[in-house]
């Protein structure tokens, strides 16, 4: 496993486990997914934020694709990142998601780019 990987899924892993150092943001997606996310401090540069995506629609939604934007302070794009969900989603569950940019941005907006809907299988 490359250093890399490995600080990302300890990254990941932390989500559950570290407190929050600023207030957790939340949009509502017109595709009905539902994305909540934090922005972690900024280290070495970079600033990293990570969330979730929730649905409650009767489907799963798979290879979720999210835009990352960091801007200004009067809203223009100072940069942007596209990231993906790290699994399918079920109806009434989340994916998580981490998306790493330069530092530097006054706030940031996270959006649905592309989302695969696909029927839930039923159990025998």
């Amino acid at each position: 496993m490359t250093m890399r990987l490995m600080r990302y899924v300890v990254l990941v892993g932390g989500l559950v486990l570290l407190p929050s150092t600023s207030p957790a943001q939340e949009t509502v997606d017109p595709s009905s997914l539902r994305i909540r996310w934090e922005v972690d401090p900024p280290a070495s540069g970079r600033q990293t934020v990570c969330g979730r995506v929730f649905t409650d629609r009767p489907m799963s939604a798979r290879r979720v694709r999210l835009s990352l934007e960091g801007l200004d302070e009067s809203g223009g794009v100072t940069v942007r990142r596209e990231g993906e969900v790290l699994s399918q989603i079920s109806t009434g569950s989340a994916g998580l998601f981490c998306i790493s940019v330069p530092a530097g941005a006054a706030s940031y907006r996270v959006k649905i780019v592309t989302v695969e809907w696909a029927a839930e299988t039923q159990s025998p």
